[in-house]
């Protein structure tokens, strides 16, 4: 593990739980809170020189939960060490600088992992199989509201939150990237964007506020509802509506809320146990959907299963430079202009 942060904490405590893996070692930047890590979290050392870190036999593959614009170059020298790389999510801030770890990692020949976990909830899979399958028949339109809360001490605390240069952005490329991925997972790649942003209340240099209306490779239409500065914090809903269905689901809770399809009897219409509320906190969010996807990376890995994944990535830095140049510029920007 590189970093000993909130991402980090939810790695290593999931971890625990992942067959065939285990947490071997962490970096810090400083000596005692290495050490406060690897007691916490059962390691079996605590390092913070990025060489010896690297130079440990016994590390097959490393989770990068740094700041997300120092990803880039943890991540090219861990595999330059030919280590495999697992990156918390986003891959990186721009799509320049993600390309340079996709090209670092095809060089040396190692794996390239980005934490998504939202595709591991089994009501997103349950979407996946409706789509696939035809049950809502051709996708025309979908929709991701994302109108989190943070409080202004979730930024305060942290020097890298709501900076340009070490967030890259904020409530899309941080908090609603994860349906940015989702969408595009589920639905295919969006083409274009038409995008506004908008700092309302926290004292950072990026968004807490955002809207955009999207066009989708095969011609279906969208929109993105994206903030930290929305109170109280609601649950984030993605739906999806086509010619003969839509099915409406929470990622970070796993929960369908709706779903209907003219092909089968199968009606769920807002469960009981349903809520709007979400927590401000992010501590407070479950992490079980983490576990799902390092089980699938330990698995991937100890079978040899190195498949390519670096354009799907892309995919989402793509989008979300496309999103930032539209409301830097105000005009429809494509994400081919990032794609090249």
């Amino acid at each position: 593990m590189i970093g000993a942060g909130m991402a980090a904490e939810t790695h290593a405590r999931e971890l625990a739980a992942v067959e065939g893996a285990e947490l071997h070692a962490v970096l810090a930047r400083d000596a005692p809170k290495a050490e406060r890590f690897r007691s916490r979290y059962s390691a079996s050392k605590a390092y913070d020189n990025l060489d010896l870190f690297l130079s440990d036999p016994d590390i097959d593959a490393v989770i990068i939960a740094t700041p997300n614009g120092l990803h880039r170059d943890f991540a090219i020298a861990v595999a330059k060490a030919g280590k495999h790389v697992v990156v918390e999510k986003p891959l990186e801030i721009t799509t320049g600088r993600a390309r340079d770890i996709i090209d670092a990692c095809r060089a040396s020949g190692v794996c390239l992992f980005v934490i998504y976990q939202m595709r591991f909830a089994k009501a997103a899979m349950k979407a996946k199989i409706d789509i696939d399958t035809g049950k809502l028949g051709r996708i025309i339109l979908v929709n991701v509201v994302d109108n989190e809360y943070r409080t202004p001490e979730y930024y305060a605390r942290d020097y890298w939150r709501g900076t340009r240069q070490f967030e890259g952005g904020g409530c899309l490329i941080t908090q609603t990237t994860h349906l940015l991925d989702l969408m595009q997972h589920l639905v295919g790649p969006v083409a274009s964007v038409f995008a506004q942003t908008a700092t309302a209340f926290h004292a950072i240099e990026t968004e807490d506020v955002a809207v955009a209306t999207l066009r989708f490779a095969n011609g279906a239409l969208g929109t993105v509802s994206s903030s930290t500065a929305a109170y109280p914090a609601h649950r984030h809903l993605v739906t999806i509506m086509g010619t003969d269905g839509s099915i409406s689901f929470n990622g970070e809770h796993d929960q369908i809320v709706f779903r209907k399809s003219r092909h089968d009897d199968e009606v769920i219409d807002v469960p009981d146990d349903f809520s709007f509320a979400d927590p401000a906190e992010p501590r407070a969010f479950p992490t079980v959907r983490q576990r799902s996807q390092l089980q699938d990376i330990s698995n991937a890995i100890a079978g040899h299963v190195l498949a390519a994944q670096s354009e799907n990535y892309l995919q989402t830095v793509n989008f979300l430079d496309a999103i930032y140049r539209s409301a830097r510029e105000g005009r429809e920007v494509a994400v081919s202009e990032f794609a090249q």
